[in-house]
């Protein structure tokens, strides 16, 4: 079997990482695999050796003119190599590769990353979105109602798989007493909605002057970060971390991981933390992911979206009741059913099971 994924880039990103997982057991697995990206970037995960990598990159000044010219040459690359199957992530990546392989005969298959009440953002994709989406033999959808959004006809093309947790980027459990850290991490982006967890925190070091902020990640929005920071909090109480590529093993020690985003898919970082026994609060956001990871008081704290009392209440609850220990335990049960070697699979016989109905 030959597998085709094609993406955006291989930046460091939750999509980024799932294919980086994917293709690392499906390698191990004997599956012939080939990455196309359609931006020549740095790759910040680690790719096998045995995948055939296509970087298409700019093609024109011209915006307009060069997503044309990219996808001409992506059909022109996919009708070269002959993959069996076509797989597509993030979901406005997926909308043009469904629209650049029509008449191909090759199966194209979708994963949904992110809530599709608001992503993609841009009105002439969703557009393309609905008018393509029909012609996608399959779709990977994160949660049960990022699946409600689409008609009865997507559903039923559809599955919902969890994302695949590599165990062995995953440090062994903290022991000892925990740094007096509170870590965030994503990109600094409007989404993430990193103003609400620096207001949290600001709440929370009224009465917790010893703790300090850790925010991991870079993005477009870090200076007016920085700035919002330090209006709200005194210079030594929080930091900004940048992009680290050990990440786990950063914030494994942290008293508390918090999850501030105004949507999200199912947050990688939060399966991370969750891992490793971080206590942990996240907010309730669409599609859903979240929840799919937190029951609430007994494995970690969800509150609702933009909820600022809510938010600060339970990180100082988290710091000043028995719960962080209790939590801890149960999150580590993650583990067993995200398991990337298993999840790698459930993804892989998904895709068997689009070719095989495609045959009859």
């Amino acid at each position: 079997m030959h597998i085709a994924i094609v993406t955006a880039a291989m930046a460091a990103g939750g999509a980024e990482r799932v294919i980086a997982q994917l293709l690392g057991q499906w390698c191990k697995d004997g599956i012939r695999c080939t990455l196309i990206t359609m931006r020549k970037e740095p790759i910040f995960y680690e790719i096998p050796k045995e995948v055939e990598l296509h970087e298409i990159g700019k093609q024109t000044d011209n915006h307009y003119l060069n997503k044309l010219k990219q996808y001409k040459k992506l059909r022109s690359i996919v009708r070269e190599i002959k993959p069996d199957i076509v797989l597509s992530l993030p979901e406005e990546i997926g909308i043009y590769v469904i629209g650049a392989l029509l008449g191909t005969k090759i199966p194209v298959v979708v994963s949904e990353r992110n809530n599709p009440w608001v992503m993609p953002n841009k009105k002439p994709t969703r557009i393309l979105r609905r008018l393509l989406y029909p012609f996608a033999k399959g779709f990977v959808f994160q949660t049960k109602q990022a699946a409600s959004f689409f008609s009865k006809r997507i559903q039923k093309k559809g599955i919902v798989l969890s994302n695949p947790l590599d165990l062995g980027r995953i440090p062994a459990p903290y022991t000892g007493e925990r740094e007096k850290v509170i870590a965030g991490a994503g990109r600094l982006e409007p989404q993430k909605n990193f103003p609400l967890l620096i207001d949290a925190f600001a709440k929370f070091y009224t009465t917790h002057t010893d703790y300090t902020l850790r925010i991991y990640g870079d993005g477009t929005l870090r200076e007016e970060l920085e700035a919002y920071a330090a209006s709200k909090l005194p210079a030594n109480s929080y930091e900004f971390m940048g992009r680290v590529s050990d990440l786990p093993q950063r914030i494994n020690s942290a008293a508390a991981f918090v999850l501030s985003s105004d949507f999200e898919g199912v947050p990688n970082v939060l399966i991370e933390a969750l891992a490793m026994g971080v206590p942990s609060v996240s907010v309730d956001c669409a599609p859903g992911g979240a929840a799919e990871l937190i029951e609430h008081g007994v494995n970690g704290f969800l509150v609702p979206v933009r909820d600022l009392e809510a938010l600060a209440h339970h990180m100082c609850e988290i710091i000043d009741s028995p719960v962080a220990q209790e939590f801890s335990v149960e999150s580590l049960k993650i583990k067993e059913r995200m398991d990337a070697t298993v999840v790698c699979r459930s993804w892989l016989g998904y895709l068997e099971g689009v070719l095989n109905k495609g045959k009859r």
